[in-house]
């Protein structure tokens, strides 16, 4: 591939994967942080394009160099020190608006505080289930699909979804059902006799 074609099919293909890479981007290290990763992952894939093997593998590859980003980045602390500092955006604040919108279309929530009770909950799930989870509902990717761009297999990707699903129901269950469904206390047993 000449550099010129592949300049061509780099900047006609990066940009319709782009929304997917900044739902991704955010929902790991936060809104504030999301557009530098996108941009630091495209400019990693610019930098490999021409060592990608099967053009119509591009999507998961474009993820996996932006949650490989996202990583380093919360490794790193990079974008944990920066969000802890900064208050959440406004509803006016045009700069960030386009961000909540895209986390507003996460399935189960309708609000703002629904989103942000989801992602409180995605982010008390350990790296391997938060990856997963954010993989399969941010990015749209199936398990087949997710256990290319984490190089494990489809099973254990979907047994990973499964445990982040259970600890992510169990985190925004409300306190009141959470009682419900613990064992009978003994005054409860006194009435069945």
């Amino acid at each position: 591939m000449q550099v010129s074609e592949g300049a061509e099919s780099f900047a006609a293909v990066v940009p319709l994967y782009a929304p997917a890479m900044v739902r991704v981007a955010a929902a790991l290290v936060g809104t504030a942080e999301a557009e530098d990763a996108v941009q630091e992952a495209s400019m990693r894939a610019w930098q490999s394009w021409s060592q990608l093997r099967n053009p119509s593998s591009v999507r998961p590859w474009l993820l996996q160099i932006t949650v490989n980003v996202c990583r380093q980045w919360r490794r790193g602390l990079k974008g944990q020190q920066q969000a802890h500092l900064q208050s959440l955006p406004e509803d006016t604040d045009m700069q960030h608006l386009h961000v909540l919108a895209m986390l507003e279309s996460d399935p189960g929530t309708s609000n703002h505080t629904g989103a942000l009770d989801l992602r409180a909950a995605i982010n008390t799930l350990p790296t391997d289930l938060r990856v997963v989870v954010v993989l399969r509902f941010y990015a749209g990717l199936d398990a087949t699909e997710i256990g290319g761009v984490l190089s494990i297999p489809p099973g254990t990707v979907r047994s990973r979804l499964h445990r982040a699903l259970l600890q992510m129901r169990e985190y925004l269950q409300p306190p009141s059902l959470a009682h419900k469904t613990s064992t009978p206390t003994p005054d409860a047993m006194e009435g069945r006799s």
